[in-house]
């Protein structure tokens, strides 16, 4: 029994893995879009992360605008724990260029 609840409970952590490395990459996505910002990423990844369907607990979402015009998204959290006192924590993270508009002057 203990190696079937160990055997779920990395399932669980696979897939809290996944919906974090989704979640990251999707702020990312909507806080690199034309005039969007990082507010608008925090709230996509946000909505990905405590949507139906995530194994992540105790999520949170940090947004930074970094050097050279680019954002960054972390995701973390831990997996949902079918063993009682296990936390196995999980963190994502994506870095893309802000769109911006250039002139062809």
């Amino acid at each position: 029994m203990v190696l079937l609840l160990a055997a779920v409970q990395f399932a669980l952590w696979m897939h809290a893995s996944q919906v974090a490395q989704l979640a990251a990459s999707e702020g990312d996505r909507a806080a690199r879009v034309l005039g969007a910002g990082p507010t608008s990423g925090a709230v996509t990844a946000r909505l990905v992360v405590t949507g139906p369907g995530s194994d992540v607990v105790h999520a949170s979402v940090t947004t930074d605008v970094l050097p050279g015009d680019s954002v960054r998204v972390v995701v973390s959290g831990a997996a949902t724990s079918v063993l009682p006192g296990l936390r196995l924590p999980v963190t994502a993270s994506a870095v893309g260029p802000i769109q911006q508009f250039r002139s062809s002057e």
